[in-house]
């Protein structure tokens, strides 16, 4: 068995989702990551030779409701598939801990207990407030 490699400033929140910013995507890939999910609103993905899905989310703004559930069912079916993912937005504070808990409640796991998981994995993961109120109107509906 070897020792897994670890990379400041990458997390990992299970054995198929690594969480980060923008600067780290190419070292989530230098750790497994077998696919990237970009997050970021106001850039395009960087051109890097693995696959990058992309989820334009922007800051601070409210009603992002359906993109939310959107990326976090494609990490949930990525992770299913057993790929390793890199999810990052630019800071990877905000927008990679929305998706990172919205991941978490498609899989099942209530708003608190999701925020609570991504909090422990990643101390500084801080959803906006906009970005927030958004996982609370999921919640109902991943709820049942």
């Amino acid at each position: 068995m070897t020792a897994e490699i670890t990379i400041p400033g990458v997390t990992r929140l299970d054995d198929h989702v690594l969480l980060g910013d923008a600067g780290l995507a190419m070292a989530m890939v230098s750790v497994g990551a077998q696919r990237l999910i970009d997050l970021r609103g106001e850039t395009k993905p960087p051109g890097l030779p693995i696959p990058i899905d992309h989820f334009p989310l922007i800051d601070l703004e409210p009603g992002q409701d359906e993109l939310i559930l959107a990326a976090a069912t494609r990490l949930a079916e990525l992770a299913a598939a057993g790929v390793r993912v890199g999810l990052y937005c630019q800071a990877g504070i905000s927008r990679t801990s929305t998706v990172a808990i919205a991941y978490l409640m498609v899989r099942g796991m209530p708003l608190a207990a999701a925020n609570q998981t991504v909090r422990q994995a990643r101390p500084q993961a801080m959803p906006a407030l906009e970005l927030w109120r958004s996982l609370e109107h999921l919640a109902p509906a991943l709820a049942g």
